[in-house]
């Protein structure tokens, strides 16, 4: 398995697929800010085959520590590979990738069913539930990229 930056349009067959099939079309799961300058596009490949998606834009929340920061969206493993490791290692490379630049945090809006998945990676809670409408149920979740006290000092 290798993780690789792909375009923000071979992420959505695999977002409608497994986050919006209430969407009309695989090109109704376009995010308005895909093609901003800094977002990054991260893909999950075996043998040949894009199996897991997630998208980063350098966004900060109010709420979540750290100067700064990015954010995880539409985080998409195929069904039939969940379990083989291929959703962690997109958010291993997104991690690697954002230290290496600087970044304080990395943060998502988590669904329910998602929770273990960042908690066993190192995430934090950065929020109670809160309702996305069509979607169901979320918390906010945060990864400190970096000692936090320090930055905020600076």
């Amino acid at each position: 398995m290798e993780v690789i930056q792909i375009s923000a349009s071979d992420t959505r067959a695999l977002r409608f697929r497994v986050l919006w099939p209430h969407k009309a079309n695989v090109e109704a799961c376009i995010i308005d800010i895909d093609e901003a300058p800094h977002a990054i596009h991260l893909g999950s490949m075996v043998n040949g085959e894009l199996v897991g998606t997630a998208s980063l834009f350098e966004m900060s929340h109010r709420e979540v520590p750290g100067r700064r920061q990015y954010r995880l969206r539409a985080m998409a493993t195929a069904p039939e590979v969940r379990g083989i490791g291929a959703g962690k290692a997109i958010v291993q490379e997104a991690i690697r990738r954002l230290k290496a630049d600087g970044y304080d945090t990395l943060w998502c809006d988590a669904r329910a069913v998602a929770l273990g998945f960042y908690e066993n990676l190192g995430f934090e809670y950065g929020s109670d539930w809160y309702e996305i409408p069509q979607i169901g149920p979320h918390r906010r979740m945060f990864y400190r990229l970096s000692d936090q006290e320090e930055a905020e000092a600076e």
